[in-house]
């Protein structure tokens, strides 16, 4: 393992315990605690009995303005956001607030997103995401910039020949991960993305994942930063994800998580954006013991 190793934390601006107080505790939590980042989850509106905690949500943008005045030197992100259903100028200009409000803090990740309810809910194309999401990118990244600026968009009715993007973020570049474990999400990762962003499969399986990522070609240039539940009350390092699928996790074993994060580090990974509360059902006084004993058994050891 390396001392270079970086950990965010997910907030619970999620399930049964969100609230401005809990989302308080806990970031401050993490930035005394010497974790790198906070980050949000993000959903809108999600159908009913959907098998995930996300049907009780704060959104995802707006509670990352909470975070910055509350915060001094943290990170603040989302992960991920799924732009392809909102306004993309209005995602920008958001994200551009931010990084000012915050005197330059914000990073992203952005994904297709995955439940088509959730898009018809809110009026959305599911079918051509994958197209709108690079061209989201492109429009973030030029009204970024700053000034006059013109875009025409060929996947949507957005076009300007001259408008005005104003003021400037703090930071010149926003680092954005491409969420997801598809080899689309891979592909546009090291197209337009500063880094992948995955969920952590069983290890074999994301072995195989991260191999096949690394044979891509510019694969092997691009950090990989996943987002991977705690779970301090779980023995096992497995648990069901909210697609049904199977993910890799860590546990009160602080021995075994640094074998998990060794291996992890081993195949590549960069960052860990570790999630305390992975069902939304952890209170937060057990979220933030969790993310002490996980700084001190394994973040030190890592940095020592």
């Amino acid at each position: 393992m390396t001392g270079s190793l970086k950990f965010g934390v997910c907030l619970p601006n999620y399930g049964e315990v969100c609230s401005a107080d809990s989302l308080r505790r806990v970031a401050e939590a993490a930035e005394r605690l010497g974790y790198d980042s906070l980050w949000t989850t993000d959903h809108i509106l999600m159908p009913p009995n959907s098998g995930t905690p996300y049907e009780r949500i704060l959104d995802s943008v707006t509670t990352l303005g909470y975070l910055a005045g509350i915060t001094s030197n943290i990170k603040l992100g989302v992960s991920s956001l799924i732009m392809t259903m909102r306004n993309p100028v209005v995602v920008a200009k958001q994200l551009m607030t931010l990084d000012n409000l915050s005197s330059g803090r914000l990073i992203l990740a952005t994904s297709v997103g995955w439940n088509e309810t959730e898009f018809k809910h809110l009026g959305a194309n599911f079918q051509n995401r994958g197209k709108r999401l690079d061209e989201n990118i492109s429009l973030l990244r030029t009204l970024w910039g700053g000034g006059l600026v013109k875009f025409e968009g060929e996947q949507s009715n957005l076009a300007f020949e001259e408008a005005v993007s104003d003021p400037r973020p703090v930071q010149e570049h926003l680092t954005i991960w491409i969420a997801g474990n598809s080899k689309a999400a891979m592909t546009r990762s090291i197209r337009l993305g500063d880094g992948w962003h995955p969920n952590v499969y069983p290890i074999e399986e994301f072995r195989r994942l991260v191999a096949e990522f690394r044979q891509l070609p510019g694969g092997t240039n691009k950090p990989i930063c996943v987002r991977i539940g705690l779970n301090i009350r779980s023995s096992s390092r497995e648990y069901t994800g909210p697609q049904g699928e199977k993910r890799l996790i860590l546990t009160g074993d602080m021995t075994g998580n640094r074998t998990t994060i060794s291996e992890l580090s081993q195949l590549g990974v960069e960052y860990f954006v570790i999630s305390p509360s992975p069902d939304g059902k952890t209170s937060i006084e057990e979220q933030i013991d969790s993310l002490e004993k996980f700084s001190t058994h394994v973040i030190k050891c890592v940095r020592d």
